[in-house]
């Protein structure tokens, strides 16, 4: 079998001699569901399947050059994330080398489970990992993939775009788009609008609102945010972490068509525990002018029922609704 070639390369100008984190995906042909099916956010594997994820974990000791970081293999394709050796002569060679030889030996052992033919779809799609966020965002992306192909293929309707969205809460005039549970909205629903200014950037503050945000949720709000600031992103990714916790949150661009939510809202978005809200369907550029768009929609949906809006400054909270007597949750 000749050596994998990418189906692209990006950064073809990067010095791949210097080492390199790489992002590969490997498709079944003709992406047929060899390897197991996904339950409750797992994969089963096939007797197949369980060869070929050994098969993946074994490869680095036939060449050490090429190093595995993380995997996952799905039914029907497989993502890795590999680290390629710094100082190799011919590193790109050596990477196609690594997944040339693993398809091969897959092949031949997908034989001996009768499978017929070709396993894999010609070469592999590769990323260049070139910050640490993009592998962090891998790392998630590999964690939660098994959750995501749950969500996409036994449980549409969680990922479903509701559109338009209508609800008293928001304004009649504008196209909304939602994914989640749009019962979030109900008039009656307790909602705490939450604004953090940017200068609050001590981490004993950011504690603070966060523990005030958890106190909160306990009382049965649910926090309604654009989570764009670092105390904002702070609240979102504990009350994610916390059960029983709900969250609404306005995106701060479009919701495309063929949207699909960030990782990190998984599992909440299969408890039914989050809303994700957007404006149309038409990416519009995120200016000072959206963003304070942004802020008052937040404002808006959350005193436009049982609940109240606040901006936490250096100086404290404040609240934005003056005629609202309902207090926050005391810690």
């Amino acid at each position: 079998m000749k050596p994998s070639v990418p189906y692209f390369r990006r950064y073809r100008d990067y010095d791949y001699t210097r080492g390199a984190s790489l992002f590969i995906t490997i498709v079944t042909e003709p992406r047929a569901a060899l390897f197991g099916r996904v339950v409750n956010a797992a994969v089963e594997y096939t007797p197949l399947g369980a060869v070929v994820a050994e098969s993946l974990q074994s490869m680095p000791a036939r060449i050490p050059e090429v190093t595995l970081f993380g995997w996952v293999v799905m039914p029907d394709h497989l993502h890795c994330n590999v680290h390629l050796q710094a100082g190799l002569e011919k590193p790109l060679e050596v990477l196609g080398s690594f997944f040339s030889r693993f398809k091969s030996y897959t092949t031949r052992l997908a034989w001996q489970h009768g499978r017929n033919g070709t396993l894999w779809q010609q070469g592999y799609h590769d990323r260049l990992c070139s910050t640490r966020t993009f592998i962090d965002a891998v790392e998630r992306y590999i964690r939660y993939n098994p959750l995501k192909y749950e969500l996409r293929h036994n449980h549409p309707e969680c990922l479903r775009i509701h559109e338009p969205l209508e609800s008293p809460r928001l304004d009649a005039e504008t196209f909304w788009r939602g994914i989640g549970n749009v019962r979030l909205l109900e008039p009656e629903r307790k909602l705490l609008g939450l604004r953090v200014s940017r200068r609050l950037e001590s981490p004993a503050d950011i504690a603070h609102v966060v523990a005030r945000c958890r106190d909160a949720a306990a009382a049965g709000y649910a926090v309604v945010s654009g989570f764009i600031s670092p105390g904002e992103k702070a609240v979102r990714d504990a009350l994610l972490a916390t059960p029983g916790t709900c969250l609404l949150h306005i995106l701060p661009d479009a919701m495309p068509h063929a949207y699909l939510p960030e990782t990190r809202y998984l599992e909440a978005l299969r408890e039914s525990r989050v809303l994700i809200l957007a404006k149309g369907n038409e990416d519009i550029p995120f200016t000072h002018a959206q963003c304070e768009a942004l802020n008052g929609d937040v404002v808006d949906i959350a005193n436009s029922g049982a609940g109240l809006a606040v901006y936490w400054t250096t100086q404290g909270a404040q609240r934005q609704s003056p005629a609202l007597k309902t207090p926050l949750p005391q810690p």
